[in-house]
């Protein structure tokens, strides 16, 4: 698979899976998480790719927080508690 269809499934898996809007994360510590599959990337392309998940309709929220920027995913399918609600109806 190409490497940028690569990177922009590690940015969906990443953003689902270790964001919220109490866990953000900030552009270095996302490249450093690319950096680990051994994916590269830069600020300018992840801007790009940001706009492409918005695009697509992931909820991606920039929060300016004391002159860094932290990066999240707003909304979701479902919320914490109502994934707790559905595991223990089941």
């Amino acid at each position: 698979m190409a490497k940028g269809k690569m990177k922009m499934l590690h940015l969906m898996r990443i953003f689902t899976e270790e964001t919220d809007d109490e866990h953000p994360l900030t552009l270095q510590e996302i490249i450093g998480m690319l950096a680990t599959v051994n994916i590269s990337a830069d600020r300018k392309t992840l801007y790009d790719d940001f706009e492409e998940l918005r695009q697509f309709g992931f909820d991606i929220i920039a929060e300016q927080r004391n002159r860094t920027t932290y990066y999240h995913l707003g909304a979701r399918d479902f919320e914490l508690p109502e994934l707790k609600l559905l595991v223990d109806s089941v």
